[in-house]
C-alpha cells in the first residue's frame, strides 16, 4: 500500500537529510539500504516498512584472494569441510569457487557472524591478496540450502567473468548460464545479461 502518510516532498527532505548525515561514515546507507529508501521516498514503502525489510535483511561479503601454497585435492575437500561445520554454527550459507590458486567466497548470514569468519579469513595464512569486491545487506540469503558449496575448475571462466563485470567490460563470448555464476553475479549486483547487452 501506497504511503500517503507523508508528501512526496517531505519524503524527499527526510531521505536527503539521512544522506547527508552519514555521509562519509560508517553508517552510509550502502546499495540496499539506498535502494529502499528510494522506494520509501516514491511513497512504495514506509518507514516501518523500511525498518522491518532492515531488520529481516541478510548481510554479504563476496570476496576475492590468492592461496599462498597451491592445495593438493584433500587439503581443499579439509577446508571445505572446516568451512561448512563452522558456518553451519554460525548460521552462514554461502559458495566458494577455487581455480589454480585463486579463491572467489560469498559469505552471506547475520552481519556479526559474516564479519566474524571474513576477519578470519583476513587473518589466514593459507590466503594471500585478499580483496573485498562486494559488502552489504540485501533482501534474501542467494545460498540458502548450502552451508558452503565448491567449484571447483568447472567454470573456467570466473576469473574473466568477474574482472569484466567489475571493470564494466562486455564479455560476450562467456557462458553466462551456468547458476552458481548467476548467483555470484547476483551477489555482485551486476547483471550478466547487462554485460552482453552492451557488447551489442
Amino acid at each position: 500500500m501506497p504511503d500517503f502518510t507523508h508528501t512526496v516532498a517531505q519524503r524527499h527532505r527526510a531521505v536527503a537529510w539521512v544522506l547527508s548525515l552519514t555521509a562519509n561514515t560508517a553508517l552510509a546507507p550502502g546499495r540496499y539500504e539506498c535502494q529502499l529508501l528510494a522506494r520509501y521516498e516514491q511513497g512504495e514503502l514506509t518507514i516501518d516498512q523500511v525498518i522491518n525489510l532492515l531488520d529481516t535483511a541478510i548481510y554479504h561479503v563476496l570476496y576475492r584472494s590468492h592461496a599462498t601454497v597451491v592445495p593438493a585435492t584433500e587439503e581443499l575437500q579439509r577446508l571445505l569441510d572446516q568451512a561448512r561445520t563452522y558456518n553451519a554454527e554460525a548460521h552462514l550459507t554461502g559458495l566458494l569457487l577455487y581455480r589454480d590458486g585463486r579463491y572467489v567466497q560469498v559469505l552471506e548470514g547475520p552481519k556479526d557472524e559474516v564479519r566474524a569468519a571474513y576477519a578470519r579469513i583476513r587473518r589466514d595464512p593459507r590466503h594471500a591478496h585478499v580483496v573485498t569486491v562486494s559488502e552489504g545487506l540485501g533482501p534474501e540469503r542467494r545460498f540458502p540450502d548450502w552451508c558452503m558449496a565448491l567449484g571447483n575448475g568447472a567454470e573456467p571462466a570466473v576469473d574473466r567473468l568477474l574482472d569484466a563485470a567489475l571493470a564494466g567490460e562486455p564479455l560476450p563470448d562467456a557462458p553466462l548460464d551456468a547458476p552458481l555464476l548467476h548467483q555470484l553475479f547476483e551477489t555482485l549486483g551486476v547483471s550478466p545479461e547487462h554485460l552482453l547487452r552492451k557488447a551489442t
